[in-house]
Protein backbone atom coordinates (compact mmCIF):
# COMPACT_ATOMS: atom_id res chain seq x y z
CA UNK A 1 0.00 0.00 0.00
CA UNK A 2 0.87 3.51 -0.27
CA UNK A 3 1.23 5.28 3.12
CA UNK A 4 1.29 8.81 4.13
CA UNK A 5 2.03 9.29 7.51
CA UNK A 6 2.01 13.38 9.11
CA UNK A 7 4.27 13.71 11.56
CA UNK A 8 6.76 11.44 10.47
CA UNK A 9 9.61 12.54 12.36
CA UNK A 10 7.83 12.31 15.73
CA UNK A 11 8.50 8.97 18.25
CA UNK A 12 5.29 7.13 16.50
CA UNK A 13 6.21 8.47 12.94
CA UNK A 14 9.73 7.01 12.93
CA UNK A 15 8.86 3.96 14.21
CA UNK A 16 6.06 2.88 12.52
CA UNK A 17 7.62 4.16 9.21
CA UNK A 18 10.62 1.82 9.14
CA UNK A 19 7.83 -0.98 10.55
CA UNK A 20 5.60 -0.41 7.42
CA UNK A 21 9.00 -0.06 4.68
CA UNK A 22 10.02 -3.56 6.56
CA UNK A 23 6.54 -5.13 5.35
CA UNK A 24 6.90 -3.41 2.05
CA UNK A 25 4.96 -1.19 1.92
CA UNK A 26 5.80 2.55 0.09
CA UNK A 27 5.79 5.00 2.95
CA UNK A 28 5.78 8.87 2.54
CA UNK A 29 6.02 11.42 5.56
CA UNK A 30 4.91 15.26 6.49
CA UNK A 31 6.80 17.51 8.90
CA UNK A 32 7.68 21.03 9.60
CA UNK A 33 10.29 22.95 8.51
CA UNK A 34 11.64 22.58 12.39
CA UNK A 35 11.73 18.73 11.58
CA UNK A 36 13.74 19.03 8.61
CA UNK A 37 17.13 17.47 9.74
CA UNK A 38 15.59 14.20 10.52
CA UNK A 39 14.47 13.34 7.16
CA UNK A 40 15.60 9.95 6.36
CA UNK A 41 14.99 7.63 3.60
CA UNK A 42 11.21 8.14 2.86
CA UNK A 43 9.47 10.61 0.60
CA UNK A 44 9.19 13.69 2.68
CA UNK A 45 7.17 16.46 2.21
CA UNK A 46 7.71 19.42 4.28
CA UNK A 47 4.61 21.48 5.16
CA UNK A 48 2.43 22.35 8.02
CA UNK A 49 -1.12 20.63 7.94
CA UNK A 50 -2.71 23.77 8.69
CA UNK A 51 -2.03 24.79 5.17
CA UNK A 52 -4.41 23.38 2.87
CA UNK A 53 -3.26 23.98 -0.10
CA UNK A 54 0.39 22.56 0.69
CA UNK A 55 -1.51 19.50 2.11
CA UNK A 56 -3.60 18.82 -1.33
CA UNK A 57 -0.49 18.69 -3.39
CA UNK A 58 0.66 16.65 -1.41
CA UNK A 59 -2.11 13.99 -1.50
CA UNK A 60 -2.38 14.69 -5.36
CA UNK A 61 1.20 13.79 -5.56
CA UNK A 62 1.55 10.52 -4.03
CA UNK A 63 -1.76 9.46 -3.99
CA UNK A 64 -2.33 7.43 -0.94
CA UNK A 65 -4.06 4.66 0.02
CA UNK A 66 -3.82 5.01 3.86
CA UNK A 67 -3.02 8.33 5.46
CA UNK A 68 -1.92 8.44 9.34
CA UNK A 69 -2.68 11.20 11.24
CA UNK A 70 -0.18 11.48 14.00
CA UNK A 71 1.00 15.10 13.72
CA UNK A 72 0.29 16.98 17.10
CA UNK A 73 1.10 19.02 19.91
CA UNK A 74 1.53 15.63 21.26
CA UNK A 75 2.44 16.24 25.21
CA UNK A 76 -0.48 16.14 27.90
CA UNK A 77 1.64 18.41 30.54
CA UNK A 78 2.73 20.75 27.78
CA UNK A 79 -0.64 21.49 26.90
CA UNK A 80 -1.36 23.85 30.15
CA UNK A 81 1.18 25.99 29.07
CA UNK A 82 0.62 25.84 24.63
CA UNK A 83 -3.49 25.51 24.99
CA UNK A 84 -3.57 27.94 22.35
CA UNK A 85 -1.32 25.56 20.32
CA UNK A 86 -2.29 22.62 21.20
CA UNK A 87 -6.36 23.75 20.30
CA UNK A 88 -4.59 25.11 17.11
CA UNK A 89 -2.91 22.21 15.60
CA UNK A 90 -4.85 19.66 17.37
CA UNK A 91 -8.22 20.38 16.08
CA UNK A 92 -7.84 22.67 13.51
CA UNK A 93 -4.55 21.03 11.82
CA UNK A 94 -6.93 17.63 12.01
CA UNK A 95 -9.69 19.30 10.03
CA UNK A 96 -7.85 20.41 7.35
CA UNK A 97 -6.27 17.16 7.20
CA UNK A 98 -9.61 15.35 6.81
CA UNK A 99 -11.00 17.84 4.88
CA UNK A 100 -7.99 17.49 2.30
CA UNK A 101 -8.92 13.36 2.25
CA UNK A 102 -12.34 13.96 1.89
CA UNK A 103 -11.85 16.01 -1.56
CA UNK A 104 -8.73 15.13 -2.83
CA UNK A 105 -8.33 10.64 -1.81
CA UNK A 106 -10.14 7.68 -1.01
CA UNK A 107 -7.76 6.46 1.68
CA UNK A 108 -8.38 5.02 4.68
CA UNK A 109 -7.55 7.75 7.63
CA UNK A 110 -6.31 6.57 10.97
CA UNK A 111 -5.72 9.54 13.58
CA UNK A 112 -3.77 8.76 16.42
CA UNK A 113 -6.43 9.32 19.49
CA UNK A 114 -5.53 9.44 22.80
CA UNK A 115 -6.10 7.94 26.47
CA UNK A 116 -6.26 11.48 27.40
CA UNK A 117 -10.32 11.49 25.96
CA UNK A 118 -11.38 9.29 28.63
CA UNK A 119 -10.24 11.51 31.83
CA UNK A 120 -11.22 10.84 35.45
CA UNK A 121 -12.83 7.03 35.30
CA UNK A 122 -13.45 4.88 38.35
CA UNK A 123 -14.56 1.86 36.34
CA UNK A 124 -10.73 1.11 35.57
CA UNK A 125 -9.58 -0.99 33.33
CA UNK A 126 -11.63 1.21 30.67
CA UNK A 127 -13.30 0.12 27.67
CA UNK A 128 -13.59 2.10 24.02
CA UNK A 129 -17.80 2.40 25.10
CA UNK A 130 -16.74 4.68 28.21
CA UNK A 131 -18.39 7.87 28.00
CA UNK A 132 -15.55 10.88 27.51
CA UNK A 133 -14.14 12.78 30.04
CA UNK A 134 -11.07 14.58 29.55
CA UNK A 135 -9.58 16.99 31.85
CA UNK A 136 -6.83 18.15 30.35
CA UNK A 137 -6.24 20.87 26.56
CA UNK A 138 -4.57 18.00 25.08
CA UNK A 139 -7.05 15.67 26.20
CA UNK A 140 -10.02 17.93 24.81
CA UNK A 141 -8.23 18.44 21.53
CA UNK A 142 -7.78 15.03 21.06
CA UNK A 143 -11.45 14.18 22.01
CA UNK A 144 -12.92 16.68 19.44
CA UNK A 145 -10.66 15.47 16.90
CA UNK A 146 -11.97 11.99 17.38
CA UNK A 147 -15.45 13.24 17.14
CA UNK A 148 -15.07 15.41 14.01
CA UNK A 149 -13.45 12.14 12.22
CA UNK A 150 -16.67 10.59 13.50
CA UNK A 151 -18.91 13.50 11.71
CA UNK A 152 -16.79 12.86 8.50
CA UNK A 153 -17.15 9.90 8.13
CA UNK A 154 -20.68 9.97 8.60
CA UNK A 155 -21.55 12.40 6.80
CA UNK A 156 -19.05 12.40 4.07
CA UNK A 157 -18.79 8.56 3.84
CA UNK A 158 -15.26 8.72 4.73
CA UNK A 159 -13.11 5.28 5.79
CA UNK A 160 -11.96 5.91 8.93
CA UNK A 161 -10.52 3.68 12.00
CA UNK A 162 -9.65 4.94 15.76
CA UNK A 163 -6.81 3.97 17.72
CA UNK A 164 -7.42 5.58 21.14
CA UNK A 165 -2.96 5.16 22.54
CA UNK A 166 -2.28 4.61 25.72
CA UNK A 167 1.20 6.12 26.47
CA UNK A 168 3.65 4.72 24.20
CA UNK A 169 7.27 4.47 24.67
CA UNK A 170 10.05 4.39 23.27
CA UNK A 171 13.79 5.98 21.84
CA UNK A 172 14.57 9.16 20.51
CA UNK A 173 11.98 10.80 22.76
CA UNK A 174 12.54 14.46 24.26
CA UNK A 175 11.89 14.35 28.29
CA UNK A 176 8.78 15.76 28.15
CA UNK A 177 7.18 12.89 29.50
CA UNK A 178 8.09 10.84 33.01
CA UNK A 179 9.28 7.70 31.33
CA UNK A 180 11.87 9.69 29.14
CA UNK A 181 12.62 12.72 31.60
CA UNK A 182 13.45 10.13 34.66
CA UNK A 183 15.51 7.84 32.76
CA UNK A 184 17.98 11.11 31.47
CA UNK A 185 17.90 11.70 34.91
CA UNK A 186 19.69 8.67 36.16
CA UNK A 187 22.03 8.89 33.61
CA UNK A 188 23.04 12.45 34.48
CA UNK A 189 23.20 11.22 37.57
CA UNK A 190 26.01 8.45 36.40
CA UNK A 191 27.70 11.36 34.51
CA UNK A 192 27.84 14.06 37.03
CA UNK A 193 27.36 12.11 40.48
CA UNK A 194 24.35 14.40 41.52
CA UNK A 195 21.92 12.09 42.65
CA UNK A 196 19.24 14.00 43.05
CA UNK A 197 16.20 13.42 40.82
CA UNK A 198 13.49 15.80 40.69
CA UNK A 199 9.69 14.80 39.61
CA UNK A 200 6.31 15.37 39.86
CA UNK A 201 3.22 13.34 41.63
CA UNK A 202 4.11 10.07 42.73
CA UNK A 203 0.41 8.70 43.03
CA UNK A 204 -0.12 8.19 39.21
CA UNK A 205 -0.96 4.91 37.72
CA UNK A 206 -0.55 4.32 33.66
CA UNK A 207 -0.65 1.77 31.06
CA UNK A 208 2.23 1.53 28.98
CA UNK A 209 3.03 0.41 25.49
CA UNK A 210 6.54 -0.51 23.91
CA UNK A 211 6.29 1.52 20.29
CA UNK A 212 7.80 -1.42 19.30
CA UNK A 213 4.61 -3.37 19.70
CA UNK A 214 2.27 -0.40 19.34
CA UNK A 215 3.31 0.22 15.33
CA UNK A 216 2.74 -3.23 15.55
CA UNK A 217 -1.02 -2.62 16.67
CA UNK A 218 -1.54 0.25 14.31
CA UNK A 219 -0.93 -1.72 10.86
CA UNK A 220 -3.13 -4.36 12.18
CA UNK A 221 -5.76 -1.71 12.18
CA UNK A 222 -4.91 -0.38 8.59
CA UNK A 223 -5.60 -3.61 7.24
CA UNK A 224 -8.16 -5.32 9.50
CA UNK A 225 -9.51 -2.32 11.59
CA UNK A 226 -14.25 -2.30 11.15
CA UNK A 227 -14.21 1.11 9.86
CA UNK A 228 -15.83 3.54 12.15
CA UNK A 229 -14.67 1.62 15.12
CA UNK A 230 -12.63 3.05 18.14
CA UNK A 231 -10.12 0.19 19.31
CA UNK A 232 -7.78 0.78 22.61
CA UNK A 233 -4.29 0.39 22.12
CA UNK A 234 -2.81 -0.39 25.40
CA UNK A 235 -1.15 -3.54 27.57
CA UNK A 236 -3.99 -4.05 30.37
CA UNK A 237 -1.42 -3.53 32.83
CA UNK A 238 -0.63 -1.03 35.70
CA UNK A 239 2.42 0.77 36.45
CA UNK A 240 3.02 2.88 39.15
CA UNK A 241 5.57 5.94 39.52
CA UNK A 242 7.71 3.97 42.24
CA UNK A 243 7.44 1.01 40.34
CA UNK A 244 9.13 3.09 37.22
CA UNK A 245 12.21 5.20 39.42
CA UNK A 246 12.91 1.93 41.42
CA UNK A 247 13.02 0.06 37.68
CA UNK A 248 15.49 3.21 37.12
CA UNK A 249 17.57 2.73 39.94
CA UNK A 250 17.95 -1.45 39.37
CA UNK A 251 19.22 -0.55 36.04
CA UNK A 252 21.46 2.06 36.65
CA UNK A 253 22.93 1.53 40.24
CA UNK A 254 22.02 4.75 41.20
CA UNK A 255 21.61 5.16 45.06
CA UNK A 256 19.43 8.35 44.12
CA UNK A 257 17.13 10.88 46.24
CA UNK A 258 13.68 12.02 45.06
CA UNK A 259 12.54 15.42 45.33
CA UNK A 260 8.92 16.90 44.34
CA UNK A 261 9.46 19.50 41.39
CA UNK A 262 6.21 21.99 41.43
CA UNK A 263 6.99 22.32 38.03
CA UNK A 264 6.48 18.96 37.08
CA UNK A 265 2.88 18.74 38.98
CA UNK A 266 0.13 19.30 36.57
CA UNK A 267 -3.02 21.28 37.39
CA UNK A 268 -5.14 18.08 37.45
CA UNK A 269 -4.10 14.42 36.47
CA UNK A 270 -5.51 11.33 35.96
CA UNK A 271 -4.93 9.37 38.97
CA UNK A 272 -5.07 6.17 37.32
CA UNK A 273 -5.58 4.93 33.46
CA UNK A 274 -5.74 1.75 32.49
CA UNK A 275 -6.90 0.15 29.57
CA UNK A 276 -9.23 -2.43 28.48
CA UNK A 277 -7.25 -4.33 25.28
CA UNK A 278 -10.08 -7.16 24.30
CA UNK A 279 -11.47 -5.56 21.61
CA UNK A 280 -7.68 -5.42 19.63
CA UNK A 281 -6.86 -8.37 21.28
CA UNK A 282 -9.72 -10.32 19.05
CA UNK A 283 -8.13 -8.83 16.01
CA UNK A 284 -5.23 -10.92 16.96
CA UNK A 285 -2.72 -8.12 18.66
CA UNK A 286 -1.25 -8.31 22.31
CA UNK A 287 1.67 -6.20 23.76
CA UNK A 288 4.44 -8.69 23.95
CA UNK A 289 7.31 -6.56 25.18
CA UNK A 290 8.40 -6.77 29.01
CA UNK A 291 7.84 -3.51 30.61
CA UNK A 292 10.96 -3.49 32.33
CA UNK A 293 12.76 -3.94 28.77
CA UNK A 294 11.30 -1.02 27.78
CA UNK A 295 12.76 0.95 30.30
CA UNK A 296 16.29 -0.36 29.74
CA UNK A 297 15.72 0.79 25.63
CA UNK A 298 15.04 4.10 27.07
CA UNK A 299 17.64 4.02 29.47
CA UNK A 300 19.90 3.40 27.11
CA UNK A 301 19.02 5.48 24.38
CA UNK A 302 19.90 8.17 27.07
CA UNK A 303 23.03 7.07 27.59
CA UNK A 304 23.74 7.51 23.96
CA UNK A 305 22.57 10.88 23.26
CA UNK A 306 23.97 12.33 26.70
Amino acid sequence: MKVLITGITGMIGAALSKHLKEQGHDVSGISRDTSEARMSWYKHYLGDILDKEFLKKTMLNFKPDVVYHLAAQAFNGSSWEKEDTTYLVNIQGSKSVFETCRDWTEARVIPACSSAEYGMIKLQPIKETQQLNPISPYGVSKACMEMMGKQFALNYNMDFVFPRLFIHVGIGHPPATLIQNLAKQFVLCLKNGDMMISHGNTNTIRDYVDIDDGVIALELLMNSGVSGEVYNVCSGEPHGFREIINHFAEISGVEYKGVIDARLIRRSDEEVLIGNPSKINKLGWETKIPFKETLEKVFNDWKERI
